[in-house]
C-alpha cells in the first residue's frame, strides 16, 4: 500500500467506481497508545481518502464503537414522538423558541425554495444566557417521552468524539503530519454539533469536493433517522 502522504497526489481515476458507497471500518482508530494497528489505520485512511475523492460520501462501520441497541433505541423513542397527535408535537414547535430549536412540522423546512416532505426535531449546543429573539440562541426543546433527552445527549457526545476520530483518519489520508493534525484539531471547537465535506473542501485545499445529495426513501414505511453535525472554523 502506498504511504498516506502519496494519497493526496493521486488522480481520482486510480480508484475503481463502485455500484454503492463504500463501507469503511473505523475500528483501527479506536485503540490508542503503542498498541494501535498501524497497518489497519493506513488502510482505513486510504479508504476514506478514496471515498472522499470519488464520492464525497461513505458509510462508516461503527459496530466496534457503539452497541447496535443504542441507535435502535433512539429510533424507537423518535418514532414514539412522531406518532403523537400534531397538537402534542406542537408543544415543542420551532416558533416557541428561536425558530431553529424544536419540532418542525411536515413541509415546514424549506430547501432551495421547496418544502421538505419530512418532520423533524432540531437540537443545538446549549448556549449561555439564551435569548430566543436571537437566531440559534434559544433553548433546546425536548419531548416529554421518558429517557428521550438523556439518550440523545449521550449519543451526541459519542458522535462528537467519533467525529474527531474520523477527522484524524482523514488527516492521515491527506498526508498531514502530526503537527498539522494537531493544528487542525485545535480549530474544531464545540460550537456546533457531522463533520461536513463542505468544511473539508476548504481544509483539503479543494481536493475533496462538496457533493450535492438528497435522501431517496424506497421503503413502504416512513423513514426515521438521526444526524449530528459538528463543524469547525
Amino acid at each position: 500500500m502506498s504511504s498516506p502522504a502519496a494519497l493526496s497526489d493521486r488522480s481520482t481515476s486510480v480508484y475503481p467506481k463502485l455500484s454503492s458507497l463504500p463501507i469503511i471500518n473505523i475500528s483501527p482508530y479506536l485503540t490508542s497508545g503503542h498498541h494501535h494497528d498501524k497497518a489497519g489505520r493506513l488502510s482505513t485512511s486510504a479508504a476514506l481518502h478514496a471515498a472522499c475523492l470519488e464520492y464525497g460520501f461513505f458509510y462508516l462501520d461503527i459496530s466496534k464503537y457503539v452497541d447496535p441497541s443504542e441507535p435502535a433505541e433512539l429510533t424507537r423513542v423518535a418514532r414514539e414522538f412522531f406518532s403523537l397527535p400534531e397538537e402534542e408535537k406542537n408543544k415543542i414547535a420551532l416558533m416557541n423558541e428561536d425558530n431553529a430549536r424544536g419540532y418542525a412540522r411536515l413541509k415546514e423546512n424549506v430547501t432551495n425554495g421547496k418544502a421538505d416532505n419530512h418532520e423533524g426535531i432540531d437540537f443545538y449546543k446549549p448556549v449561555e444566557n439564551p435569548d430566543k429573539t436571537k437566531p440559534l440562541w434559544g433553548t433546546n426543546q425536548w419531548p416529554s417521552i421518558p429517557g428521550f433527552k438523556e439518550k440523545y445527549e449521550i449519543w451526541v457526545e459519542k458522535m462528537k468524539a467519533l467525529g474527531l476520530i474520523v477527522m484524524e483518519a482523514m488527516a492521515v489520508g491527506l498526508g498531514m503530519t502530526q503537527e498539522e493534525w494537531a493544528e487542525l484539531k485545535s480549530k474544531v471547537d464545540d460550537s456546533f454539533w457531522v463533520m461536513r465535506i463542505i468544511v473539508w473542501e476548504i481544509w483539503s485545499n479543494g481536493l475533496y469536493k462538496s457533493t450535492l445529495h438528497r435522501v431517496m426513501h424506497r421503503g413502504s414505511n416512513y423513514r426515521t433517522g438521526s444526524k449530528v453535525d459538528a463543524e469547525g472554523d
